[in-house]
């Protein structure tokens, strides 16, 4: 398979396409027309994989829809199987799901089986750097008899469900913490092969002794089961709709006949409004309204966004697409300003400025998190600790943490780590790196709160008469002088040969000394990641404002494969490291706004 998308005969865009339009990229024949349109499938498994998050409800009081999870599952298979096909069909098509999808769904799932033509050709240039996928025909062929395994206990195949169309989606409404409904939504291209389908699928779940009835809901017929062990069933407006019980079908059929739908949703616009347009997928979640369910179980939790409590956010949004160089997975939290405190919007509408600790990160790191403004955040997170329990507030101000000239107000808000390779039994070490206003001030704690640390190695001593007892090694420290830089490190007694040093205005503590001293040397002029080609070239896909992670991966899979034996290091080039090769780094970036936090995460296949 060629790495180049189809290019002869093509037709352009139109002379008035605008950004984010879809045209017709068929390709002509040499008398003018068009090739007959391929055969009726989906996308690859690239695109399958889009689907698998939104197909498991959550769980509740009932026992689920295990049958119809099985039918559910083989279309969203059948919607990875006929990928060249669907591939060649550059056309794209609208949302047919959304305007079906009621406006009380807590969580919302949907995904385009017929996305925009530049969508298509980077997943076909994607796919094509994995050989091991096969080509379309072999991959029709695998998923095909995966489904008719799937579909074997209710007497169907994959020819059964062909009438899947360009959509596929799931709602979940969380009613109470002991009721919830849900349902899955897709598009057909034949209805009347999906009738017939259906009623295929109702024989074989009846041949096994399930019993369904009839009942009109507002002109549409509906097949209810008589127990939740079935979904229930009917077919609105061209599209199928599985239900969890007859009143999860119902509401979709009262919004497609005029009920408010989750397209108008104001909360719904405004978050999926932030994430790309052109996509593969899209969820998204309506945290305000579950919010007004387990808010009380999870504000007791302490669970936060990283920034804030969760009371704050209103809505996430998630979406997947596919870009020239990679895939791309980007997130979207919203919060509503009213419940922000002073510190998180602070937090959020900072100033933006360079991280200089990422100018230390050694160029052979395989792996580094560099994040800014991270100052106030922990404050306002130490701050709610502090105020709940008055003996953690103690204990913070005793050790120093907190209280005045505590460390707390010693920090700039950088941070950053890396992990290095690593000469010794262990192949990887790492550093912590922190920014600091107040260098002398951060060493003293350093000093003070590190070599207090029980970093003994332990052991237990018996006697005689069957008393033991556990016995910890004294650990002992030293220091050395590298590059004018005082080394501090645990020389002998401990299980883990930390070291500490502070750098100018940054503090390091490492999992060695030659871990600091690797740092240090950086800062003297050494090669640093920053300036390193794979490093900027990776990240040039996601926003860096605030945040970013890079992960190295072809550095990492051979410190894996380093710990193999010469057999087994073979065997794990076959099996993985065949399939990782195409995949150059892992990167996410994060950006900060006054009402939202931008995240996006990039598989780099060049």
């Amino acid at each position: 398979m060629s790495d180049q998308p189809p290019s002869d005969d093509v037709a352009g865009p139109p002379a008035d396409a605008q950004p984010g339009d879809t045209w017709s990229l068929d390709p002509r024949s040499k008398t003018g027309g068009s090739f007959p349109g391929p055969p009726e499938g989906a996308l690859p498994i690239a695109m399958a994989e889009v689907t698998e998050g939104g197909q498991a409800p959550p769980p509740g009081r009932r026992r689920g829809l295990k049958v119809a999870g099985i039918a559910l599952a083989a279309v969203l298979v059948l919607a990875g199987a006929a990928g060249a096909a669907a591939f060649m069909l550059l056309r794209g098509s609208g949302e047919v799901i959304l305007n079906k999808v009621p406006a009380s769904a807590d969580v919302v799932v949907t995904a385009n089986l017929d996305p925009a033509a530049s969508q298509k050709v980077n997943l076909l240039r994607i796919a094509s750097r994995f050989p091991a996928l096969g080509g379309p025909d072999q991959l029709q062929q695998q998923l095909n008899q995966t489904l008719d395994d799937v579909l074997r206990d209710v007497g169907m195949t994959h020819e059964d469900v062909r009438w899947v169309g360009s959509e596929v989606g799931l709602y979940v409404d969380v009613k109470s913490a002991q009721e919830t409904s849900y349902a899955a939504l897709i598009a057909t291209d034949d209805q009347g092969a999906a009738v017939a389908s259906l009623q295929k699928f109702q024989a074989g779940l009846e041949s096994k002794g399930a019993t369904f009835h009839s009942s009109d809901h507002d002109g549409v017929q509906i097949t209810v089961s008589a127990t939740s062990d079935h979904p229930s069933f009917a077919i609105v407006d061209g599209v199928v709709v599985l239900g969890s019980d007859e009143g999860a079908v119902a509401a979709v059929i009262d919004t497609a006949h005029g009920g408010p739908s989750i397209a108008d949703d104001a909360n719904f616009q405004r978050v999926t409004g932030a994430l790309p347009q052109s996509r593969l997928g899209v969820a998204f979640v309506d945290t305000a309204q579950l919010l007004g369910t387990f808010g009380d179980v999870l504000g007791a939790a302490g669970l936060t966004t990283g920034v804030t409590s969760l009371d704050a956010l209103e809505g996430v949004g998630v979406s997947v697409s596919a870009e020239s160089d990679g895939l791309a997975l980007d997130t979207v939290m919203m919060y509503d300003d009213a419940k922000l405190s002073d510190v998180q919007r602070q937090t959020l509408s900072a100033a933006d400025h360079p991280n200089p600790l990422i100018d230390l990160v050694p160029d052979d790191a395989l792996g580094m998190y560099a994040v800014e403004h991270l100052d106030a955040a922990i404050a306002d997170q130490v701050g709610r600790i502090g105020s709940s329990d008055p003996h953690a507030d103690q204990e913070l101000k005793r050790l120093g943490v907190t209280g005045a000239g505590g460390l707390l107000s010693q920090l700039t808000g950088d941070v950053a780590a890396a992990a290095s390779p690593e000469q010794g039994t262990i192949p990887v070490g790492g550093v912590l790196m922190v920014g600091t206003n107040d260098p002398a001030a951060t060493s003293k704690w350093l000093d003070d709160s590190l070599q207090s640390l029980p970093l003994g190695a332990s052991g237990a001593s018996c006697s005689s008469n069957g008393g033991c007892r556990i016995t910890h090694e004294t650990t002992r420290w030293a220091t050395e002088s590298h590059g004018g830089v005082t080394v501090t490190y645990a020389s002998s007694g401990a299980a883990l040969p930390v070291a500490y040093a502070v750098i100018g205005d940054v503090a390091v503590v490492g999992s060695s000394r030659a871990q600091v001293e690797h740092v240090i040397d950086v800062h003297a002029g050494g090669a640093a990641i920053s300036t390193a080609a794979r490093f900027t070239s990776a990240t040039a896909s996601v926003p860096t404002d605030d945040g970013v992670l890079y992960l190295d991966v072809p550095a990492i899979v051979n410190v894996i494969r380093g710990q193999f034996p010469p057999a087994e290091a073979a065997s794990f080039d076959n099996e993985i490291g065949k399939s990782l090769k195409p995949i150059e780094a892992v990167v996410a970036g994060t950006k900060n706004e006054p009402d939202l936090q931008r995240t996006r995460l990039f598989i780099w296949i060049p």
